[in-house]
């Protein structure tokens, strides 16, 4: 990865705090908010490595929040089954071409929303086996393209848990998963100064998204923020889709 200006730098923390924002706000989307946009300062797997680091501390708050109301029964095979996939999404992340991770993203965040947009009712169906299952790709997912959790909140949904349960069962496989996957990054060589730079400089604005969703969470209409982080979102992975394939 080159090295980014001053100009570069403030726009990688604008990025991330609109990210942590949409997330502490309605409950998702760090990830398809801040890498899009991301993809056309850094490489892919800057981007990957600097969101599912920083967004440990967004998880370990929501955590807190919900503790007495996460399942823990329900939760934690899912999160072992989770586990079995982090290696194999960091091989990817390693070893995949820039370009092709960037059209993988870029695919995958656009039918992440669609999905979420056109069928919000619908969920996945209720079995252990597809719980395992939706465990391990979206850890692979996640560890690799940097999204995936829209997939396990359908398959939560299935389990019709109240609001704060379902926060706090998503964060805390969240916060395994992707902890997990930070200490897979050192293991294999991702966790480069530079990054760990922007890390540093991305801790900031995570705060400042968290503390400032506080302040106007309960002063907006959550429908329509939703329609609109879902069309900013669709119209960035297209750019950065349109982008890549171009670029072939």
């Amino acid at each position: 990865m080159d090295t980014l200006s001053v100009t570069q730098l403030l726009l990688v923390a604008v990025f991330v705090f609109a990210g942590a924002l949409v997330f502490c706000t309605v409950g998702f989307g760090i990830g398809v908010t801040a890498i899009p946009p991301l993809l056309l300062l850094v490489d892919p797997q800057t981007a990957v490595v600097l969101i599912n680091t920083v967004s440990v501390f967004m998880f370990s708050l929501v955590i807190w929040q919900t503790r007495q109301h996460i399942p823990l029964r329900r939760t934690l095979p899912i999160i072992a089954a989770g586990l079995v996939g982090v290696p194999v999404g960091i091989l990817i992340l390693r070893d995949a071409d820039s370009a092709l991770l960037r059209i993988a993203i870029a695919a995958f965040i656009i039918a992440l929303t669609l999905l979420a947009a056109f069928n919000t009712r619908w969920t996945l169906p209720k079995s252990m086996p597809v719980g395992l299952s939706v465990g391990f790709v979206v850890s692979v997912m996640l560890n690799a393209f940097g999204v995936g959790g829209a997939l396990l909140a359908l398959a939560l949904l299935a389990r019709r848990l109240s609001s704060r349960a379902l926060r706090g069962s998503l964060s805390l496989y969240f916060l395994v998963i992707e902890g997990a996957g930070v200490v897979g990054y050192g293991v294999a060589g991702l966790l480069t100064e530079q990054r760990i730079l922007l890390i540093g400089v991305s801790a900031l604005p995570v705060a400042l998204g968290f503390g400032v969703a506080l302040l106007i969470l309960r002063r907006i209409n959550e429908t329509m923020f939703r329609r609109l982080v879902m069309a900013t979102i669709i119209i960035t992975s297209m750019v950065a889709l349109v982008r890549e394939l171009a670029s072939l």
